[in-house]
């Protein structure tokens, strides 16, 4: 757990997935690869089952902390494909369909992947969300299965394979653009997700580099919490508060791959508040990088500064919503959520 300022750093993922008929096998091994992967936190999304949920509700049992890394369980709800919903919060799978979720404003929602789709093996499909009139709390701004499959076809699928993680690319610039307008209405958090499955036996035999493995794919698209209250060790509370704070869009994400991320701070230079909160006109807001690098300041979705930096204090003299963009060596590296300014 690193120290930025006066907050506290949690390292995580969201959006994984297993298969749920073993999942006393996969738990574990889950387990024990994000340990590896040095993380704080994971968040699982398991697809609600088709039928005999009860059957499976023990997997929400297995919520809580594994060596000092909180495992939370969720489910990701869907409607015949599309509007893919990640919930978060219950103890239990949701009978309630998407619509009526929509009134629960004690859950976590997310939505996932939502310009989601590929052609990877001749039939074209089509995962995307359509219910922008919804309440939910963020949404999935870089999707690594969706981000690296929307560009492999069956023709390239071995190079494509031998050169990942290397071709992670940046998010497609719909999704920013949507995801700052958004936030022109009211807050949206914006996340980084895997997305990832257990490959079924047929593709594991053709993973010779064991590129996909879990412990892998957890050192790639990686958020980071800000948390000003220490954890106590007690899985509700502290849960809790990691949800608390992804709802409040208190998080940067970033591709880890590349170089990295902990150490970034966006946020009141004296770290009266952080990215997901309120400021006003008058301001100083603080972007500090780990490394000097290419960054971005965007105001509503556009760009006010475009400097190499490793440190820079900016005085707030326009209200709108504010975040920053991190490249390193040219890729887009790390992506803040918004500092909302009013007058």
């Amino acid at each position: 757990m690193a120290q930025m300022s006066i907050y506290n750093e949690l390292c995580g993922v969201i959006h994984v997935h297993f298969p749920i008929k073993k999942g006393k096998k996969f738990i574990p091994l889950i387990i024990e690869e994000g340990k590896r992967a040095h993380l704080n936190f994971i968040i699982l999304t398991s697809h609600t089952p088709k039928k005999r949920k009860e059957k499976f509700s023990y997997l929400f049992d297995i919520e809580g902390y594994y060596n000092d890394m909180l495992i939370i369980h969720g489910e990701e709800l869907d409607e015949r494909k599309k509007n893919h919903l990640i919930v978060i919060g219950e103890k239990k799978w949701l009978e309630k369909n998407i619509d009526e979720i929509d009134k629960k404003n004690n859950l976590l929602k997310l939505v996932a992947h939502p310009f989601g789709k590929h052609f990877l093996f001749l039939i074209k499909k089509d995962y995307k969300w359509e219910k922008w009139q919804n309440n939910f709390d963020g949404m999935e701004i870089w999707s690594l299965l969706f981000n690296w499959v929307d560009k492999t076809k069956i023709y390239n699928i071995p190079f494509r394979y031998l050169k990942f993680p290397l071709n992670i690319s940046s998010p497609i610039e719909k999704i920013l653009k949507k995801w700052d307008l958004l936030n022109c209405e009211r807050k949206v958090t914006g996340f980084a997700g895997l997305d990832i499955h257990a490959l079924p036996f047929y593709f594991k035999i053709f993973d010779f580099k064991k590129i996909f493995r879990y412990k892998n794919v957890f050192k790639t698209l990686r958020n980071y919490i800000y948390l000003k209250e220490n954890l106590t060790g007690k899985f509700e509370e502290d849960k809790e508060k990691v949800l608390r704070a992804i709802k409040n869009g208190n998080l940067f994400f970033a591709n880890d791959f590349l170089k990295i991320a902990s150490g970034f701070y966006f946020g009141e230079k004296d770290g009266k508040y952080v990215c997901g909160e309120e400021g006003k006109i008058g301001d100083i807001i603080l972007i500090r990088n780990p490394i000097k690098t290419r960054t971005k300041l965007i105001r509503n979705g556009k760009i006010i500064l475009d400097e190499n930096i490793i440190e820079k204090e900016i005085k707030i003299e326009e209200k709108g919503n504010y975040r920053v963009e991190v490249y390193f060596k040219e890729k887009n590296w790390i992506f803040s959520n918004n500092i909302y300014i009013r007058r």
